[in-house]
């Protein structure tokens, strides 16, 4: 037996050896820097080799590399290994290059770099002509310049690109307009992170009066609800009172993300006149908050009424696993219906 397991780490340390070998010889030193452009600009050199070299110049690449990459951004078959070699290179050249290219591709290598500028997040010469995209007559470009915009985080540049979104909303085709809801998602988070929550109420309001699909209007909600601060409890108990079970079920899932113990006391205080459904949903996100103030109104629902109500009111009581709830659970523990009697001793 210790000869087999002495086997079996002996083995698992030679795989692990070559592994470590394997990766070594397959990551590019350095120094090979001018070995790989070499490569990218050869005529001899195959597809593969020259993928292989964008691979591993997205790893050691400098701005040495920006001027032979760029010259690949309208290849159809290296556009995109190009870009990905460029995307990890932090030197404002790169920034310069695509703005460049900005004005010259067509198609799918467009909104590959459209795509790429999203990605590193910077407006060097590309502000102006992303605006402009957004009525491009192709979908695919103009959706792509709504999320570029979106993840561009430069202060001076929010309010013109919130603008510029939100009045492409009115006259874009409605395949457009996810995407561009998309690009104002991301304006409106990344103006919160930088203390600006108000203007992001404003955003994420506009976004829940929008007639527009339902995940649009319950991230709204969501991000509504949760930049109001401790003043959100209002909206969330509107929308506890929602007939749309959707932004219903939005509103409960926000209040799990919400510390404030005001919170609890607008969740109970919406649970009179609700279905059942809605209860039980209400009755686990009490559970998960975890917040004794609950244990009071789920012991009265646990009490009395449907089946399934009472269960799940049982469970939340478990899982807050208050003090104050042993008594009731322990009334529970004889009820006449055996299934509450059963998830009363569960608890």
């Amino acid at each position: 037996m210790y000869k087999s397991r002495l086997n079996i780490i002996l083995i698992a340390m030679l795989l692990l050896a070559c592994s470590a070998q394997s990766f070594a010889q397959t990551v590019a030193p350095a120094g090979s820097e001018p070995k790989l452009i070499a490569v990218l600009e050869s005529k001899d050199a195959s597809y593969k080799e020259k993928a292989d070299a964008c691979r591993q110049l997205a790893i050691i690449a400098t701005k040495d590399s920006v001027g032979v990459l760029a010259g690949l951004l309208g290849d159809e078959k290296l556009s995109h290994m190009a870009r990905y070699a460029m995307e990890t290179i932090p030197d404002a050249s790169v920034d310069i290059a695509f703005g460049k290219a900005l004005g010259k591709l067509k198609g799918p290598q467009l909104v590959g770099l459209i795509g790429s500028i999203g990605v590193r997040g910077r407006s060097r010469g590309v502000f102006g002509k992303l605006i402009d995209m957004l009525d491009d007559p192709d979908p695919d470009v103009a959706q792509a310049a709504a999320r570029a915009l979106g993840k561009i985080p430069r202060r001076r540049s929010r309010s013109a690109i919130v603008k510029a979104l939100t009045d492409a909303l009115e006259t874009a085709p409605s395949a457009n307009k996810p995407a561009i809801c998309e690009g104002l998602f991301r304006c409106a988070e990344s103006i919160a992170a930088h203390g600006h929550a108000d203007k992001s109420v404003e955003i994420y309001d506009r976004l829940l009066k929008l007639d527009a699909p339902h995940q649009v209007r319950a991230g709204a909600l969501r991000g509504a609800i949760l930049a109001r601060g401790d003043d959100g409890g209002k909206l969330l108990g509107e929308y506890l009172q929602s007939d749309d079970y959707t932004m219903f079920s939005a509103a409960v899932q926000t209040a799990q993300e919400m510390t404030d113990s005001e919170v609890t006391k607008v969740l109970t205080n919406a649970l009179d006149g609700l279905s059942a459904d809605n209860k039980i949903l209400i009755f686990q996100t009490l559970g998960k908050r975890g917040d004794s103030a609950a244990c009071a109104s789920l012991v009265r629902q646990a009490k009395s009424g449907p089946k399934p109500v009472r269960v799940a009111a049982i469970e939340a009581l478990a899982e807050i696993g208050d003090a104050s709830a042993v008594g009731p659970l322990t009334t529970l523990m004889t009820d006449s219906d055996g299934d509450i009697a059963k998830a009363a001793q569960e608890a």
